[in-house]
């Protein structure tokens, strides 16, 4: 009953001053939404990843690397069949978005470029990257797109804008530069050039080129299995070497190094919410000043110092506890928002339950200094 009593007046006295408690709660809920947006970028992070890798935990690829890049060269129908019989599943033929190699030349500078068509990278579910000069990669006709990566490499210039509509040649014929994009460091999925279908036909002389094959399995042992029989047998055994690209793992390793930089930016901006702190005990060392008087009649009239003590205590915890539930509401309608603009951003039930047991810890962290002065305030002083 007595705490009860308490906590209801604890109430009344901070609406009794709703500029100042609702500046202080407003400062908790921005650091609280800051943290929790932080935290549910890491899903995006992680998600974009494992698009970008194009990542199944049921699937494993085998990839053929020719000794001589320029070799055409991959996994055949036999070495398909081999497979099949040997470890008793169908499996996939498939091209790599980035596998194949032609010599491109400029003026008297030759490097060995990777391409690819469009259809290569849409079969691949490559997204297509960001143009920096030109207008379409889907009209490419009779020319081309390059990375501008690729161009400075092949020109020795860091201004490539000019180079826009000139001719590279390629396997003994000009093409002209229609288009510049932006070529990744980090996205490896990207060729060094976008050709279009005819001319990529053109430079394979037909041929199909399957550089993978797609294993319905995670077992290392089927992998091993698979790899013996094509170093035993595969077409190609003798021009190249076959090795197995274990996605899931790349993922795993790639997402504890993605997620342990998050957690490390959320732990520096939770920072924020123990700024935010200072800014409740502050408020509540003024209003201590502001209600000496106060606090000197309640004394007067019976009131212990224990009571003085939890009513300010109990002030700055909710305080703290109704900042920390506003941001975590302003973090999910954001989220909520992010998602309907195709976006992807998630936010679990023990990221917000941990900020919001953050914001109410640090409530009553800062409120013990005001809580002290207020409990130890002179009666006789404050009647004066």
């Amino acid at each position: 009953m007595r705490i009860k009593k308490i906590f209801a007046d604890t109430f009344k006295l901070l609406l009794r001053n709703k500029r100042q408690s609702i500046l202080t709660s407003l400062a908790i809920a921005i650091a609280t939404f800051v943290v929790l947006i932080v935290l549910s970028s890491s899903y995006y992070t992680t998600e974009s990843l494992r698009d970008d890798l194009n990542v199944d935990k049921a699937m494993m690829t085998l990839t053929f690397t020719p000794v001589n890049i320029l070799d055409h060269s991959g996994f055949t129908k036999t070495d398909k069949a081999l497979i099949e019989r040997k470890i008793g599943k169908p499996v996939r033929l498939s091209s790599s978005s980035y596998g194949l190699y032609t010599p491109v030349s400029y003026k008297n500078t030759i490097h060995h470029l990777s391409f690819r068509s469009i259809e290569d990278l849409k079969d691949n579910s490559v997204n297509l990257p960001t143009i920096l000069n030109g207008k379409d990669l889907k009209n490419l006709s009779n020319g081309i797109a390059i990375s501008d990566k690729a161009l400075i490499q092949l020109t020795h210039q860091n201004q490539i804008e000019h180079f826009l509509g000139t001719h590279l040649t390629i396997s003994g014929k000009k093409y002209q530069i229609q288009v510049i994009y932006f070529g990744s460091e980090v996205n490896k999925m990207l060729p060094s050039l976008i050709v279009s279908k005819q001319l990529k036909n053109n430079l394979m002389n037909g041929k199909a080129y399957y550089d993978e094959i797609i294993m319905p399995t995670n077992r290392l042992s089927d992998v091993n299995t698979a790899l013996t029989v094509l170093d035993e047998k595969g077409t190609h055994r003798k021009t190249g070497m076959y090795t197995y690209d274990d996605k899931h793992r790349l993922y795993e390793e790639t997402e504890d190094q993605a997620t342990t930089v998050i957690n490390f930016i959320a732990i520096l901006s939770s920072i924020s919410i123990f700024v935010a702190g200072f800014g409740v005990m502050n408020a509540m060392l003024s209003s201590v000043n502001e209600r000496t008087k106060e606090i000197a009649i309640r004394r007067a009239l019976g009131a212990k110092k224990s009571d003085i003590h939890l009513a300010y205590m109990m002030e700055g915890t909710i305080l703290s506890t109704i900042g920390g539930f506003a941001g975590s509401m302003m973090a999910l309608i954001f989220v909520f928002i992010m998602n309907t603009t195709g976006l992807q951003s998630k936010l679990s039930v023990s990221q917000v339950l941990i900020t919001i047991g953050a914001t109410v810890l640090f409530g009553v962290l800062f409120s013990v200094i005001p809580a002290m002065v207020a409990a130890n305030k002179n009666v006789v002083d404050g009647l004066r």
